[in-house]
């Protein structure tokens, strides 16, 4: 694939390839074969990088049924091929006053080992790249902000500065992971 295969094109390969395989439960993809290869998106004026096999979908932020009692960066849920997603409102979550336009998208994001995932409404998503290892380095001030916790990193790209986001970290957080059913308690009456 070419290393500036548009994001589309590369969601369409692997959609066909997994229809294909629809007997099969999603593949548990190492860390390091992501590496190299990032969804590169904005929100507000920042741009960030995501490493592309986190990646299931990218649309149209589609129809998202409000639920009540979340955090405000919670925009709800939606069906996305027949799974139900939470949504997170990207701009809200970095306590933005400006809100996404109406070009934004919804980019469905995955954890590579458990069936966990999520959508997150981003204001453009732009190509997947080849970033070199390398070349991602610790930014030259300390970073602020809510998702200062997740970032791994900075890289320079088409002379843009790009936050490299260990998504990993974020789904895995608790502020993300909150609304997860806990276990039930184990029956001890007899």
């Amino acid at each position: 694939m070419d290393p500036q295969t548009t994001l589309l094109d590369a969601i369409t390969e692997r959609d066909r390839a997994f229809r294909a395989s629809a007997d099969h439960p999603l593949p548990f993809v190492p860390v390091e074969a992501a590496e190299g290869r990032y969804v590169l998106l904005s929100i507000a004026a920042g741009h960030y990088a995501i490493p592309e096999a986190y990646v299931t979908e990218l649309d149209r932020v589609p129809r998202v049924t409000m639920v009540p009692q979340t955090p405000a960066w919670v925009r709800g849920v939606t069906n996305v091929r027949g799974d139900i997603v939470s949504v997170i409102d990207m701009h809200r979550f970095l306590q933005l006053d400006s809100q996404a336009g109406a070009n934004a998208r919804l980019l469905v994001v995955r954890l590579l080992d458990e069936p966990f995932s999520t959508g997150l409404i981003v204001d453009a998503v732009d190509r997947i790249t080849a970033v070199t290892t390398d070349s991602i380095t610790a930014p030259a001030a300390p970073l602020e902000g809510p998702l200062a916790p997740f970032l791994g990193g900075v890289c320079e790209i088409g002379g843009r500065l790009v936050a490299v986001l260990d998504i990993d970290r974020f789904l895995r957080s608790s502020d993300i992971r909150q609304f997860d059913d806990p276990k039930e308690p184990e029956d001890h009456h007899a």
